[in-house]
This record gives C-alpha cells, sequence and structure tokens, in this order.
C-alpha cells in the first residue's frame, strides 16, 4: 500500500516535470570504497584496546639504569681528582704571596694615581688635624685632601676632574699614602672599633675580602712599620698613614662629617684573622690632647670616650 502510493506520487511529480529522473554519477569511487570497507572490516577483526593508565604504560617502557649513570660520574670525579690534587680547608685559606692578585694599574683620575703630601695636610698652615669637615661623606674628605696637599702636577693634571675612589671599603689608598676609615658608636657594625691606652692607640679591621697576602695589607704593614729619617716634632715618626672617624648621633640616627685624628704607625695585628684586626698608635696624640683650640680638644674627648 505505502510503495503504491509513493509510486503513484513519483509519476505525478515526473508527470508535472517538477521531479528530474535520477541521473548516474559522472564518477565513481570504487577504490575509496574499498579501503573504507578494507578498514571497517580490519576494525571488526582488530581485538577492543582495553584501556591502560598512563603508570602502567610508564611501567612496560625500558627503566634508565641509574647505577651506570652513578658508576661513570665517580669515573669522572677520579680522572679530576688524578689532574688537581687535593687541599685541606685551612691549606686553600693560605695565599702565597707570590700568587696574590696585584691591583689594577689606576685609571687617569683615579684617587691612587695622586701623589699627597701628608706633612702638609695634617700639620700645614691649613692643616686639618682635629678639625672636623664642613659636610658628610668620603667624597668631601677626598677633595678636600686634594686641593689643600696633593701634588702640583696631580692638581694640574687633574683640575676639574672628577677623582675616583672606593667609597664601601675601609681603606683608600693614594700613590704615595693610604687613608683609613673608622665608624663609632654604630650598632649595626659587624666589629667594634675601640681606642686604648687613653686614646693612644685604636684598632682598626679590615674588609671582608682582605687577608694576609692581600696587596693593601702589605703596603700597610710596610708603611705603618718603616720610621723615615725625617722626624715631626720631638723625634716624632713620619708617617703616611691618616686617621678619618667619624661618629653615629642617635638623636639624629646619621653620622657626623669626618674627623682627621692624624697619622698612624703600626702597634701590632693579628695574623689570619677575619677579619684582619689592627692595632695603629696615634703618631699626633699630644696635639690633638693638648691642642689650643678648645674645640678641637673637646671633639677629640667627645669621639674617645
Amino acid at each position: 500500500m505505502v510503495n503504491a502510493k509513493r509510486k503513484r506520487n513519483q509519476y505525478v511529480l515526473e508527470a508535472s516535470g517538477l521531479l528530474k529522473p535520477s541521473q548516474p554519477p559522472l564518477y565513481t569511487s570504487h577504490v575509496t570504497s574499498n579501503k573504507r570497507n578494507k578498514n571497517k572490516q580490519a576494525q571488526l577483526k582488530a581485538p577492543p584496546q582495553q584501556p591502560s593508565r598512563r603508570s602502567s604504560r610508564l611501567s612496560q617502557s625500558d627503566k634508565p639504569n641509574y647505577k651506570e649513570v652513578s658508576t661513570f660520574i665517580e669515573h669522572q670525579a677520579a680522572v679530576v681528582n688524578k689532574k688537581r690534587p687535593r687541599t685541606t680547608s685551612t691549606e686553600s685559606r693560605i695565599v702565597s704571596p707570590s700568587l696574590a692578585a696585584a691591583p689594577a694599574p689606576p685609571a687617569a683620575n683615579s684617587v691612587r694615581s695622586i701623589n699627597i703630601d701628608t706633612k702638609t695636610l695634617v700639620l700645614g698652615e691649613k692643616g686639618v688635624l682635629g678639625k672636623m669637615m664642613d659636610h658628610t661623606g668620603k667624597e668631601f674628605v677626598i677633595n678636600e685632601s686634594f686641593a689643600l696637599a696633593a701634588h702640583p702636577d696631580d692638581q694640574k693634571r687633574l683640575a676639574g676632574s672628577r677623582l675616583s675612589f672606593n667609597k664601601y671599603c675601609g681603606v683608600q689608598e693614594f700613590k704615595n699614602a693610604i687613608f683609613l676609615w673608622i665608624n663609632l658608636g654604630s650598632k649595626d657594625n659587624p666589629v667594634v672599633n675601640d681606642f686604648l691606652d687613653d686614646a693612644r692607640q685604636v684598632s682598626w679591621f679590615g674588609g671582608s675580602r682582605m687577608h694576609d697576602e692581600s696587596p693593601v695589607i702589605h703596603k700597610l704593614l710596610k708603611m705603618g712599620q718603616q720610621h723615615d729619617d725625617v722626624k715631626v716634632g720631638k723625634d716624632k715618626p713620619h708617617s703616611d698613614i691618616i686617621l678619618w672617624c667619624r661618629r653615629y648621633q642617635t638623636d639624629t640616627k646619621k653620622f657626623t662629617p669626618y674627623l682627621c685624628f692624624g697619622r698612624l704607625t703600626y702597634h701590632s695585628h693579628v695574623p689570619q684573622s677575619h677579619p684582619l684586626k689592627f692595632i695603629w698608635k696615634l703618631v699626633d696624640y699630644d696635639e690633638l690632647k693638648n691642642h689650643s683650640d678648645k674645640a678641637v680638644r673637646d671633639r677629640f674627648a667627645a669621639f674617645t670616650t
């Protein structure tokens, strides 16, 4: 019944021109259909794949042989140790003088290239012994010292130039002199600088990277221990090591400007200590203690007590 109705409807549509007779396809895809059939048949024949966890798949893969890797590393370490002799921790800290790194040549505007007359700086007509600088910071001390006592050739050579120096270090080298910097009264200091023997002596500590064979330490020892033929005052030895101190003020929570404590000579030090500890003698102690200017005497007493 249903088929008869379909045939009748199709006949009516074809007769009225609304339904065109079906045309055969322009091309056939026997190859494609064959491939699809083969793939379907292969899928039907293949057994269903069971789902597996990632950990299960990894457990079935080849595992690395860690024992072989460890053996290889031990072999390489043995080869390196044969080439490089082993040293103890104590031996590794001792540096031979021949192996100590020499400082690089100073730049043209470096303070290390400047000669300075320390006697003129400390005791000259405009000497700074016992005087506090007008401004805070090391840069002002360096520039003021350069203006007062640098060699005329260096003053001419570096006129108008900005002097280069290490503002973070506790020691500043000139070509023929050394400035030592000391902070007093600061709670943040890892070491404490003290005045000893009624302020005739003072302790000073080298930087964290300084050791017995550091070039600057050798220079300090040589300059501090030598006594020049030139005497100043009543048979006082001359020294080109100058001490500058500043004190921390608890009320303002700031440091004072630097105060010049004059020249230093060597008293003693603790070899192989870290940081290296030195005790220096104040050459100009009497001048500071008994200065004609009461302000100098008072400042010296305030800084050393």
